[in-house]
């Protein structure tokens, strides 16, 4: 137990610097991760800073896998500054190696696993912690997903395009200036607000997709209204099996996204529907299943009707797995059209082949400017909207479920590479690059 502790937490230290803003277990304070050394974090709360050895995180996972702590069996927190009074989680964390207590650290490690994927916190008293690197759905041809920093890719799943398409975003990401450039005006949406505060003029660019990344603008909420600590509710709910708490993660979901938004919306109802039947919690599981880049199990369950995947489902799926899947938009498919394109040009083809025929969706049209601004077509390289039926699968959502999994695959590839070069590169910061060159791919 004890080595497999050491080498979960020494997998994802790089993730370390990483992370966002984070919140006690109780939900009632914040901190942050200040810096990182090889053997330690600080924290940062308030005007409070503690150093956390790295043993401590080995050993609170140590404890939680030899007690058989799951979701089914989750370990009280008990977390108290006076260490006889704290329970054995809290006394696990803070034991240093001469055999004495040091401070209280269990409050601090236990966020910072679960934003790294590796435990769920309830914030209800008494709050609690469970392992979430158990499979809660097992689908046919889809193996138990192992939770690590860079998941291993599956070359054989990749086509020869593909590979090599993915070694060309590589060469992107961190290029020579130059090498890639893509510039485009903005608009006065309040999505382009913190853009602007940092930015001079109207214009948005970037010259490698780590630039792109870095040059993201969404109006982002502070916590626990951000993203992150919606996605991490959702995963807790999941976890818990709790379809009234995952009802309202996803309805904060999609008030993120902007998306979803009127009560007649299929993906709203859906949720609804899904929680009063009891079985939302395990049809997005077995969802995410599905769209992780190990799956060859069929997508067929993507029928529009058990399973959903539109532009409001796909923030869901990611939200429920970030580490493996993204939110593939119609601004994403047309960021992934627009490098295909180029880089087939490069190298001297003329038409999209099949295995590279991402899709794309319109921007939103208004009476005074009904530009098209998203389809990364050109002379004979032409890309297909998501909103177009499909001759090569049964049903649009399949084949929109298809094209998740397969850019999973292509940027987990990515990622792997970036990796073995020492760049340690989340899925979420990919994600973001694509998601602001699709703007506007003209």
């Amino acid at each position: 137990m004890k080595q497999l502790a050491a080498l979960t937490v020494s997998s994802l230290w790089p993730m370390m610097g990483e992370l966002g803003p984070l919140r006690t277990p109780s939900q009632r304070f914040s901190f942050a991760v200040e810096s990182v050394t090889p053997e330690r974090v600080k924290v940062q709360a308030g005007q409070t800073g503690l150093v956390i050895l790295k043993v401590a995180f080995e050993a609170a996972l140590e404890y939680l896998h030899a007690n058989d702590h799951h979701a089914g069996n989750p370990c009280v927190i008990e977390s108290d500054n006076d260490h006889e009074e704290a329970g054995p989680l809290c006394k696990a964390s803070r034991q240093l190696p001469s055999g004495r207590y040091g401070q209280r650290n269990i409050t601090y490690v236990l966020p910072i696993l679960e934003q790294l994927g590796v435990v769920g916190i309830s914030p209800k008293r008494p709050t609690s912690v469970w392992l979430t690197n158990r499979p809660m759905a097992v689908v046919t041809d889809c193996q138990p997903r192992k939770k690590q920093l860079i998941d291993s890719t599956h070359p054989g799943l990749l086509t020869p395009n593909q590979l090599a398409f993915a070694n060309h975003l590589v060469e992107l990401w961190g290029g020579a200036p130059g090498s890639f450039e893509h510039r485009y005006k903005t608009s006065k949406h309040h999505s382009w607000n913190p853009w602007k505060e940092r930015a001079q003029g109207d214009d948005w660019w970037c010259l490698t997709l780590a630039q792109a990344a870095e040059h993201y603008s969404w109006p982002e909420k502070l916590a626990p209204e951000d993203f992150a600590s919606i996605a991490s509710r959702l995963r807790q709910a999941l976890a818990a099996n709790d379809h009234i708490a995952a009802q309202t993660a996803c309805e904060d979901v999609f008030n993120w996204g902007g998306v979803a938004r009127r009560e007649d919306d299929a993906s709203l109802m859906w949720v609804k529907a899904q929680a009063a039947a009891k079985t939302l919690c395990r049809s997005i599981l077995t969802a995410v299943e599905l769209l992780r880049p190990e799956c060859t199990a069929s997508l067929k369950a993507f029928d529009g009707k058990n399973l959903l995947m539109n532009s409001a489902m796909t923030k869901i799926y990611a939200a429920a797995d970030p580490d493996n899947i993204i939110i593939y938009d119609g601004r994403v498919g047309a960021a992934l059209g627009l490098l295909a394109r180029l880089w087939l040009s490069e190298n001297g083809l003329r038409v999209v082949p099949a295995d590279l025929a991402f899709r794309w969706g319109p921007n939103t049209k208004t009476a005074n400017n009904k530009t098209e601004t998203r389809d990364p077509s050109r002379d004979k390289f032409e890309f297909v909207s998501l909103y177009k039926a499909s001759t090569l699968a049964a049903n649009q959502t399949e084949y929109w479920a298809g094209l998740v999994r397969i850019t999973n695959r292509i940027l987990q590839e990515v990622r792997s590479v970036l990796a073995a070069q020492g760049r340690v590169v989340t899925l979420l910061k990919l994600e973001r690059a694509l998601f602001m060159i699709g703007y506007d791919v003209r």
